[in-house]
């Protein structure tokens, strides 16, 4: 019979070294932030991202945010007290698949005026997603329809597109090591905020979409490869700073804005 303290000793080896705790932070007049991870296993490290993008947006004082990976609370009453919604994972799963209501409870927390901000692996459309997510992201990347969606890893150079824009100041272009999404089904209206250059094509890789009252801002950078060693993009400092000045410009589009 095992005795006590070795059950203890084996608990502890099968689990590993303890992560870092993050504590969610108070900040009574930001934004409230719901961030929906959870998505494909062994796959983006999702989990991973969510604890380090709450953290960093918590440091700011301008966010509060939970953090959630079950879509059923998109359906919820809860819901209602989210400025804005980030959705940071592949979700084409059975397991974590978006139910068509919950599809439709996105597009209706849109409209109504909530932010939307959509991450990476977020736009992998599933064949039973509803025409309306192309509409509301400005694109999908997809498998199902035309074109084929094509993904590529290595390094690139990330080019600022459109330098007016507030999710650009203070960028010029940068170098990144990231996967990119190329022929992704494009909205024709989408203004690229920043592109990258493969194969004699400009790709977007970041743009912004109203929808409804509710204003989107899409990347689809950010890929982690799952497993404690892998690099993860959202830490270089230079798509962060886009990424967290997106999510700025989102939620300066609720009805109390968020100030920068």
């Amino acid at each position: 019979m095992m005795k006590p303290r070795n059950i203890i000793v084996c608990l502890v080896l099968s689990f590993g070294p303890a992560l870092p705790v993050v504590a969610q932070k108070i900040a009574p007049d930001g934004a409230k932030v719901l961030l929906l991870s959870g998505g494909r296993r062994q796959h983006h490290g999702y989990r991973d991202q969510a604890l380090y993008l709450s953290g960093a947006l918590e440091n700011t004082g301008r966010y509060q945010v939970t953090i959630c990976e079950d879509a059923a609370i998109l359906e919820a009453p809860a819901m209602a007290k989210y400025d804005l919604l980030i959705v940071n994972a592949d979700r084409r799963d059975d397991e974590f698949k978006f139910t068509p209501s919950q599809q439709r409870a996105i597009f209706n927390y849109v409209r109504s005026g909530h932010g939307y901000v959509s991450i990476h692996g977020a736009d992998n459309a599933a064949k039973d997603w509803l025409p309306e997510w192309k509409v509301m992201l400005g694109g999908v990347f997809s498998h199902f329809g035309l074109p084929d969606g094509k993904t590529r890893k290595g390094s690139f150079v990330v080019k600022i597109a459109d330098t007016s824009s507030p999710i650009t100041q203070g960028l010029k272009d940068f170098n990144l090591t990231d996967e990119l999404y190329y022929q992704v089904q494009m909205m024709p209206d989408v203004q690229p905020l920043a592109t990258i250059e493969y194969q004699g094509t400009a790709w977007p890789v970041a743009w912004t979409r109203a929808f409804g009252k509710g204003r989107v801002f899409h990347t689809v950078l950010g890929h982690r490869d799952f497993g404690p060693e892998k690099d993860d993009p959202l830490r270089n400092a230079d798509l962060g700073r886009l990424i967290a000045q997106g999510i700025d410009w989102v939620a300066a589009g609720r009805p109390t804005p968020v100030k920068p």
